[in-house]
């Protein structure tokens, strides 16, 4: 992001304390005519607008002391995401960096506030599936990060504090269809229900699951899943009526 002069960094300031919550409406507007990629989008210019990075940069400019310089230096190692960096043994690290310890400390902080999310999810009653009936997922979360936590995530060039948001969405990238979405608020542990409707053809019907982060990039999670639609039951008065 810019370093901007005068009344210009005031400018700044004021949009971007109001564009969070218009992209969260634009997300809302665009999933409630049920389109997919649009709203994933919309989703990551949330990230960018937080971070101050485009999706292009290097995730690890999220980082403290981190510079164009220095993530080229980890690429050619082969470490690319926080995770990448996390992963490595303290001493390649410290080689790898050549900072100071409190600059490495201050690394240290935000890589251990960083989302650690483990995920499962399971579709209720995955095998009596009907077409054009309602599904239900239960998607489990669980934070593995050490420590406290809560509070405003590592923002430099956000002008105030941001808590950590999510997104839940069911939908189909081949059709660009977005089946189902819903925020979500995660502490250590959270238990989520979504409900989508099948599709009307009875058949194999591909989906992915996204869990998407609203200020951290790189921390994004995806799941593709298949459905075995068949034949939907028929209602007992509608047998009824064929009796007679």
């Amino acid at each position: 992001r810019l370093n901007l002069a005068g009344d210009l960094t005031l400018d700044q300031k004021t949009v971007l304390q109001d564009t969070i919550r218009l992209v969260q409406a634009m997300v809302d507007v665009i999933s409630s005519s049920g389109w997919l990629k649009p709203a994933l989008a919309c989703m990551e210019v949330a990230q960018m607008t937080v971070q101050g990075l485009w999706d292009s940069t290097s995730n690890l400019m999220q980082l403290p002391h981190f510079t164009k310089e220095l993530c080229d230096k980890c690429a050619e190692k082969e470490i690319e995401t926080v995770f990448d960096l996390m992963d490595m043994e303290d001493a390649d690290r410290n080689s790898l960096l050549s900072l100071s310890d409190a600059k490495m400390s201050q690394i240290a902080a935000v890589c251990n506030r960083y989302p650690n999310v483990s995920l499962e999810y399971e579709i209720v009653d995955k095998d009596e599936v009907g077409a054009g009936e309602q599904v239900q997922m239960v998607v489990k979360l669980e934070r593995e990060n050490e420590g406290e936590l809560g509070g405003a995530v590592h923002a430099p060039h956000y002008p105030k504090d941001k808590e950590e948001g999510w997104w839940l969405v069911v939908g189909d990238p081949s059709t660009n269809t977005l089946a189902s979405i819903k925020r979500v608020n995660l502490q250590r542990k959270a238990t989520v229900k979504i409900d989508f409707t099948a599709p009307e053809t009875v058949g194999k019907a591909g989906y992915t699951l996204y869990f998407m982060c609203d200020c951290w990039a790189g921390s994004d999670q995806e799941y593709e899943f298949d459905l075995d639609v068949k034949e939907a039951a028929e209602d007992d008065d509608d047998e009824e009526e064929g009796d007679e």
